[in-house]
């Protein structure tokens, strides 16, 4: 599991993003900065190197519901990914792997 810490300013309570967003909604994006990358990862995976960023990480739709905890499901997560995709506070780029 990642290490180290996540810093939330309060001005976020004042954004549509969190005004508007369901009590799901606001479990997700928490959710979300948690599981982003700190420092660079990189590793190998069926031959194929890959390397994520700061704040990048890859990830399936299960796993963000499954670290969402109970009361969070799959149709959750993908209506909270396009609501925050919407409001640019995450890019998505999506994969058959």
């Amino acid at each position: 599991m990642n290490n180290g810490y996540i810093k939330l300013y309060r001005a976020l309570m004042d954004k549509p993003i969190w005004l508007c967003s369901t009590p799901e909604q606001k479990v997700i994006l928490v959710t979300l900065l948690m599981m982003a990358n700190h420092d660079e990862k990189e590793w190998e995976w069926q031959g194929e190197k890959y390397h994520c960023k700061p704040g990048e990480f890859i990830t399936s739709l299960q796993s963000i519901a499954d670290e969402c905890g109970t009361g969070v499901s799959m149709q959750n997560v993908r209506t909270a990914l396009k609501r925050f995709k919407k409001y640019e506070f995450l890019t998505c780029a999506s994969t058959s792997k």
